[in-house]
C-alpha cells in the first residue's frame, strides 16, 4: 500500500532523501500502524508529536490503509 507522510517544523530532518520539502510518498505493506511510520522514518518513538491521518487526531498503534495522510506535528508551544 502507499501513504503520503507529512513532517513538519523538527520533525522534517527526518524525511528520506530525495521527498520534496514537507511530505513524502511510502510503500509499505499492509497491516501497518503509525508507529511503524515512525520507525521507518527514523524518529525517536519517545519525542513528543502531535499525529493526524487524514486530517483526524490518530494514537500511534492506529493501523494504516492504502491512501491515508499521515501528518505528524512536534508538540506546539508558546505564550
Amino acid at each position: 500500500m502507499e501513504i503520503t507522510v507529512k513532517l513538519f517544523a523538527t520533525l522534517r530532518k527526518y524525511l528520506p532523501e530525495g521527498s520534496d520539502r514537507f511530505s513524502c510518498h511510502l510503500q509499505l505493506d499492509s497491516d501497518v500502524k503509525v508507529l511503524d511510520v515512525i520507525k521507518k522514518l527514523g524518529i525517536p518513538e519517545d519525542m513528543p508529536k502531535i499525529i493526524l491521518i487524514n486530517g483526524i487526531h490518530a494514537k500511534i498503534d492506529q493501523k494504516l490503509k492504502n491512501g491515508d495522510l499521515v501528518a505528524i506535528f512536534p508538540p506546539v508551544a508558546g505564550g
